[in-house]
């Protein structure tokens, strides 16, 4: 895979975290040629936003968006937009330099596929930056990818309740990074997730959140 020679292991517990109320202005990534990051949304009632904005940061970088779901015969957003998505079952983490999992009312379906839970996890046990949005990162909480994390999500009081049985400590900011995890808490802050997960990519983002530089 492209970049592969970037990813580290790294087991241990993170040693700090950043939590970031804006993202800063003075880079903009523009080397993510040859990466491909996987975006995981729900078959039906995915946020559209969650996954555009987002979409539109990484590719104007070069990375290579693969949008994936949990069926066949692609997905449904909550406004009804469709967009086509790869069974996720059919792919290999080992292909991607990054996944992220984007949120909506019907991101909870998501929540206990454990075909998804294991791609993220080898995902993130290569040392690549994975992340969520809103109730996507219930999807986080519930693949076990949050312990001894802080993050932000979507607030109910069944998102805030996943979060604690996961290991992690909330916090009420638009977005989080932690031991090489972004979350983000709705679509208002999906660019400013775009930007950061970017920078994770590149290098210019350490995976505690700290600017590299």
């Amino acid at each position: 895979m492209a970049g592969a020679g970037r990813w580290r292991r790294l087991t241990e517990a993170p040693r700090a975290e950043i939590v970031l109320e804006k993202t800063r202005e003075a880079h903009v990534p523009q080397n993510l040629k040859g990466l491909k990051v996987l975006f995981l949304v729900a078959p039906k009632g995915f946020q559209a936003e969650e996954l555009d904005k987002p979409r539109r940061v990484l590719e104007a970088a070069g990375a290579e968006i693969v949008v994936a779901t949990t069926v066949a015969g692609g997905a449904t957003a909550q406004d009804g937009a469709s967009v086509d998505a790869v069974p996720i079952v059919e792919l290999r983490p080992t292909d991607f330099a990054g996944a992220v999992v984007v949120g909506g009312a019907g991101a909870t379906d998501l929540w206990e596929n454990g075909i998804a839970h294991k791609f993220f996890r080898m995902t993130a046990h290569d040392g690549k930056p994975v992340g969520g949005l809103s109730l996507g990162v219930g999807f986080l909480a519930k693949a076990g990818l949050l312990e001894g994390k802080t993050a932000t999500i979507w607030v109910t009081a069944e998102a805030l309740r996943t979060l604690k049985d996961g290991g992690a400590r909330y916090e009420k900011k638009p977005v989080v990074v932690a031991g090489g995890v972004v979350t983000a808490d709705g679509p208002s802050s999906a660019e400013s997730f775009g930007n950061i997960y970017a920078e994770l990519l590149d290098g210019s983002r350490s995976r505690s959140g700290r600017v590299a530089r």
